[in-house]
């Protein structure tokens, strides 16, 4: 099985050299001369390339099967993970730091504030409408009227005072 591949290999090399030193030139002259056609020179250079593409699959699959590269890769592997740890634990102490100097809340608290938000709107819209509500279900109501809701929602937050323009 060996003495195949490694036969095939030879034969690919040879025909690879071949090709590029003497039937590829040949061609290109035979057709520039007007002896022969573009198919030709297409088959030359064609035939030329599927033996590179196989020499060099198994070059690459050759190579791949080595033990060194193997344990090259696993200590590369293992070095990259201990380095992506390293760099998780500094940009995470890193922006703990900014978020707080800047005052932006943080990403568990925004969602601990929308789970407070949404509780607050089922104490209030339950018992107005006698409904249960459900976060999938959509508001009854009419077009007009969301539309009103939704400007009134709006014009109280911007007369609520932000707490990051009251500290400045």
């Amino acid at each position: 099985m060996a003495d195949k591949k490694i036969t095939r290999s030879l034969e690919d090399l040879m025909m690879v050299y071949k090709t590029l030193s003497l039937d590829l030139p040949l061609a290109g002259a035979r057709w520039s001369l007007g002896l022969g056609g573009e198919k030709e020179t297409t088959e030359v250079a064609w035939k030329g390339y599927d033996a590179s593409v196989r020499l060099a699959s198994t070059a690459i699959d050759n190579f791949y099967r080595t033990p060194l590269f193997g344990a090259v890769m696993a200590r590369s592997l293992d070095r990259a993970l201990r380095w992506q740890r390293l760099n998780n634990a500094l940009a995470g102490a890193f922006f703990t730091g900014l978020w707080q100097a800047v005052g932006l809340p943080t990403a568990a608290e925004t969602q601990a504030l929308r789970a407070e938000v949404q509780a607050l709107r089922h104490e209030l819209r339950s018992p107005a409408t006698s409904l249960p509500i459900r976060g999938t279900e959509r508001k009854v109501g009419t077009e007009p009227q969301m539309r009103l809701e939704a400007s009134q929602v709006k014009m109280k937050e911007e007369r609520a005072v932000n707490p990051t323009r009251a500290a400045a």
